[in-house]
């Protein structure tokens, strides 16, 4: 891949992917101030949740092209989601109340498949008819890996890729991880080879800060951690993945995890770290060169 986009296998490109476009109307403001400060270089859409019309709607109105589909199956604690495809009951995919499940397993091992097909065809479906063109699917709180029972949507999600000629965020050196068993590393491996059947595009790597790490957290060692992670970089293609948003009382009804979010809207303006990625030779790089590149393979 990277021979194909003119760059070299010492290169080392990223992609800085703000999650969760749409969680809340304060996220929104800061991943579109991020856009429009050249902080970001993608998001990834929640279209669970109400504020995703609003997100949509400015980045229509402001241009913003770099947009890909947060897949979402799983609700949080705090703020239940309901499933975008409303024409009938997902009874799989839901509780009694309606909502999605927060707990993954559940999920896992009762989703019917056809009704995670409906779903997450709906999510794309929606940002498609909002005037959006996805760039790349990616999966919120990884419910479509598998990584509890062993049961994956992966193929499901494969099938949507071809359908809408879109790249799907399963990094290459997952397979690297200590932390995976024999049989999810084996699970992995053969969902890769059947995205390059596919001619589906994998990315090298994805990083991120330390998430929902507590109380007392300092914006300097958040820092230095993120300097860390980025001086450590590896050739190809990374995905930088961060929370950002602005501190507001309906991030904290949604998230325990609201300080995090808002640090990391900080650090992605921080001159230090646009100074480091510049120091580094780091390559900045989008969703949407990925995409474009697998429609012209």
């Amino acid at each position: 891949m990277i021979n194909k986009m003119g760059l070299t296998a010492k290169d080392r490109l990223l992609i800085i992917n703000a999650d969760d476009f749409g969680i809340t109307e304060g996220s929104n403001e800061a991943i579109v101030n991020l856009f429009e400060n050249k902080s970001i270089t993608s998001a990834s859409i929640i279209n669970a949740y109400p504020a995703s019309n609003n997100a949509m709607d400015v980045s229509i109105r402001k241009g913003i092209e770099y947009i890909g589909v947060h897949l979402t199956l799983t609700s949080s604690d705090l703020h239940p989601c309901t499933p975008v495809f409303q024409q009938q009951s997902l009874s799989s995919l839901i509780t009694d109340e309606g909502y999605f499940h927060t707990d993954i397993s559940l999920l896992e091992k009762n989703a019917d498949e056809k009704e995670v097909r409906i779903e997450l065809e709906s999510q794309i479906r929606k940002s498609i008819l909002k005037g959006i063109d996805p760039t790349h699917l990616d999966s919120h709180g990884g419910s479509v890996m598998g990584l509890l029972s062993g049961r994956d949507f992966l193929e499901v999600v494969f099938d949507l890729c071809e359908k809408y000629r879109l790249p799907f965020n399963l990094p290459k050196r997952i397979l690297e991880q200590p932390f995976f068993n024999a049989d999810q590393l084996k699970l992995f491996q053969k969902r890769m080879a059947s995205a390059y059947d596919r001619k589906i595009v994998l990315i090298d790597d994805m990083v991120s800060l330390p998430y929902c790490s507590g109380p007392n957290l300092e914006y300097s060692r958040l820092k230095q951690q993120l300097i860390d992670i980025l001086q450590r970089l590896k050739p190809g293609v990374t995905q930088l993945t961060v929370h950002p948003s602005i501190l507001t009382d309906q991030l904290k009804e949604i998230t325990h995890c609201y300080e995090e979010r808002e640090m990391e809207y900080r650090l992605l303006q921080d001159d230090d770290v646009k100074r480091l990625i510049k120091r580094e030779q780091i390559k900045l790089i989008t969703w949407k060169a990925i995409r474009d590149l697998q429609r012209s393979i």
